[in-house]
């Protein structure tokens, strides 16, 4: 199902009558329903980023480093900043039955990689206001794993091939916001206006041709996303360097 726009919004935007199923229009409430599947891939591939919960993107095993966070505790917080951010919330789980649904927190502990959402480990889960006692938490909004007593001795033991942990997680904004939705309805509306066959948008001797209107709505649809910085998506990340070469942050 669509999430990003409606085929009400589409036909509001072009000024048509509503699209349906039946009895069928041209094209049908279907086939522009596939439509905006398909324009909300490409706005996903262009952002590196999924505007809706529904569409969730899934990462599968990323690699990560852990830099170490100032404390006044005797063992050190580590940091792992993920590549993608917000993140759909880590659960704990019983292995293996949900660990690809809820996530994976893979920690090299000096002589195996270690899931702290396995509930078999016995690691207790934390959030970014509830962090005494907890092995570990999640910041959601910026894609930041801390993992509590991450010890000088896990520093200084080197990780497989230097990868300090994976993680498996999925990642979405919530609610779409309102610029992704218009590039959604722009995207949509180039697709249906490009085909001749259809004849769907009157033209005049005053107006554009139907695929001069494409190529149109495909521009404001790139402008929108480019005016907004929604392109190529950066995340300020951690240094990439772990161990001990590595300086101290404040959280």
């Amino acid at each position: 199902m669509p999430s990003y726009c409606t085929h009400g919004d589409v036909s509001a935007f072009l000024q048509v009558d509503g699209f349906t199923d039946s009895p069928a229009t041209t094209p049908t409430q279907s086939q522009v329903e596939t439509f905006i599947e398909l324009a909300e891939s490409r706005i996903e591939r262009l952002t590196t980023h999924a505007w809706s919960t529904a569409n969730a993107i899934s990462v599968t095993e990323e690699r990560g480093r852990i830099q170490k966070v100032r404390t006044n505790a005797l063992n050190s917080v580590g940091r792992i900043q993920l590549a993608h951010y917000p993140v759909v919330a880590f659960t704990q789980h019983a292995t293996p039955s949900l660990a690809q649904t809820n996530g994976k927190v893979q920690v090299w502990n000096s002589n195996q990689y270690t899931d702290y959402l396995d509930s078999d480990n016995s690691k207790t889960m934390g959030t970014t206001t509830d962090v005494v006692n907890k092995d570990f938490w999640l910041d959601t909004e910026r894609g930041i794993v801390y993992i509590d007593n991450y010890n000088l001795f896990n520093t200084i033991t080197d990780s497989p091939a230097g990868v300090d942990a994976y993680i498996t997680y999925k990642y979405a904004t919530a609610t779409t916001p309102k610029d992704i939705k218009l590039a959604c309805i722009y995207f949509t509306a180039a697709i249906i206006v490009s085909n001749d066959d259809l004849n769907l948008m009157a033209e005049g001797d005053d107006s554009m041709d139907n695929r001069s209107k494409g190529e149109l709505f495909e521009a404001q649809a790139m402008k929108i996303l480019k005016d907004n910085k929604r392109l190529d998506r950066d995340t300020t990340m951690a240094r990439a360097i772990g161990g001990l070469g590595t300086g101290l942050v404040t959280r």
